[in-house]
């Protein structure tokens, strides 16, 4: 799973803030960053709604990237896991 545009927490900061500026300004948006479905169906729908976008479209963008970045994170995590480790029950990460 490669959700949220790079592979650090900044990088992927970064990617959404110029998609989401993209989508408000009317501006093509880069498709296929790694942004996640969620984020990049509530980036389009910014997209498409242009001039008549509302606080709670960009809100739900928000939310979607933080959710889909919040997952990019666990899973970065748990691929750094050994997989004996990973495998042993009782091991904590």
């Amino acid at each position: 799973m490669n959700f949220g545009g790079g592979s650090t927490a900044e990088a992927r900061h970064s990617t959404f803030e110029t998609e989401l500026s993209a989508a408000v300004g009317g501006r093509p948006l880069r498709m296929h960053v790694g942004l996640g479905p969620n984020t990049d169906s509530a980036l389009i729908t910014i997209a498409f709604a242009h001039p008549d976008i509302t606080d709670d479209m960009i809100a739900t963008a928000r939310r979607a990237f933080v959710t889909e970045s919040d997952v990019a994170d666990i899973a970065s995590e748990v691929s750094r896991v050994p997989e004996e480790q990973a495998a042993t029950p009782g091991a904590s990460l």
